[in-house]
């Protein structure tokens, strides 16, 4: 089974990977394509063959010599993809890049075989969906915001380059918007109305509940997951982010607290702000 797995960006997507790969019969690739090659093929159709194409040639080479591209560290797909601690700019940059990974299990024909992208995969739901099993990951919107604003990434600008090449909507609302933080509510609000259009209920994953199931949430992609119980712990307080830029984001969602769509109330960015302030 091939599987679609995307996702807002710095919800999980990777962690998530990395779960899917304890399962014995699932491999979870973290961002393997070069989106850059599939910018201006004729779309949907060469789009989706090049698509199927890499998933049939990961599925060989994983059934015959057990490797596969993925981005990685060491050699393995990590939890988390960016440097725990920040650079001189007091930004943390990823770590990872692609590499050839061995996955030491033995694989039978039909395994699950998953590939993340979080961007362009959001943003060709639309033909992807009905072609795929898919699904998505999402977190409280202020944690997201809050992370965005520590990493070393185009969406710590309020820009999503292979989001905008796939969705010109997208591009023009963040071209014709001056004001960074805008910019990056109004991403937040286009992955949480992807997801809504196009994703079964069931298949949009929260991180929250992945961490408190110790992985199990994971089940609704193999049933396997049913066993997981890993000692996770939520990064949604993590002490990277100061006070102050914690009310004012919470502010600007709760003044549009459409954002989030139907995934996340008002109540849940209330209550994990007022966690920060009482920390």
């Amino acid at each position: 089974m091939d599987i679609v797995l995307t996702g807002i960006a710095r919800s999980g997507t990777t962690l998530t990977c990395s779960l899917l790969n304890k399962l014995p019969q699932t491999v979870a690739l973290h961002e393997p394509m070069n989106p850059a090659e599939l910018v201006g093929l004729a779309f949907p159709d060469e789009y989706l063959r090049r698509l199927a194409a890499f998933f049939a040639a990961q599925r060989a080479s994983l059934l015959a010599a057990g490797t596969a591209v993925s981005k990685a560290r060491d050699g393995q797909v990590p939890e988390n993809p960016f440097a725990q601690s920040a650079d001189p700019g007091g930004l943390r940059a990823s770590t990872v890049d692609n590499q050839e990974v061995q996955f030491a299990k033995e694989l039978r024909e039909g395994f699950r075989l998953a590939v993340k992208h979080p961007n362009f995969f959001t943003a060709t739901l639309s033909v992807l969906q009905p072609r795929y099993p898919c699904f998505a990951l999402i977190r409280n919107p202020l944690a997201v915001l809050l992370s965005w604003h520590s990493i070393q990434a185009p969406v710590n600008e309020g820009r999503l380059p292979y989001g905008e090449a796939f969705d010109p909507t997208l591009r023009a609302t963040l071209e014709n918007e001056p004001d960074r933080l805008t910019r990056q509510v109004e991403i937040l609000r286009w992955y949480f109305s992807r997801y809504d259009a196009f994703l079964p209920r069931d298949h949009v994953i929260r991180y929250e509940d992945l961490i408190a199931s110790g992985g199990r949430a994971l089940a609704v992609i193999d049933p396997a997951a049913a066993s997981l119980n890993e000692p996770l712990a939520s990064r949604n307080k993590s002490g990277l982010y100061d006070a102050t830029l914690v009310r004012t984001l919470a502010d600007r969602l709760l003044a549009d607290p459409t954002v989030a769509g139907a995934f996340y109330s008002p109540d849940a960015i209330e209550t994990l702000r007022d966690e920060w302030a009482a920390a």
